[in-house]
């Protein structure tokens, strides 16, 4: 399935056979160490991460807005899925994992695997077909 919306995002994972965790990374958008100025390079910083079941989520307004009630400042969330086996979640352990590696993915700049969205849930980034 193309995922061209947050909304297509949640339908794909509430298809799937095995039951999903969603990963969201919350990052801030900041000047690349050493720059300056409004032509400088962005490097993302993540600030809070979060995993939930799909059926957790109905919304991008409402995943925002839980956002906003922590008070964290972010500028995109990057997004992930995690399938479980057998009909179960995956354990909290491969969650944590999969989240620390997502963390240190944004870190390194390596996006290529996650979906993109923008404060008002646009999609800015899709994985490739």
């Amino acid at each position: 399935m193309k995922i061209a919306s947050f909304d297509d995002l949640l339908a794909a994972a509430a298809a799937q056979e095995q039951p999903q965790r969603l990963l969201f990374a919350f990052s801030m958008a900041e000047a690349a160490p050493g720059h300056r100025g409004a032509d400088a390079p962005q490097t993302l910083i993540p600030v809070m991460c979060a995993d939930k079941a799909p059926e957790e989520v109905t919304s991008f307004a409402q995943l925002a807005g839980e956002a906003a009630d922590i008070g964290a400042q972010w500028d995109m969330v990057m997004v992930s899925a995690l399938s479980g086996a057998a009909g179960t979640q995956p354990p909290a352990g491969t969650v944590e994992q999969a989240l620390r590696r997502m963390l240190r993915a944004i870190q390194d700049g390596q996006l290529d695997w996650m979906l993109a969205f923008d404060r008002q849930g646009q999609l800015l980034h899709a994985q490739p077909a």
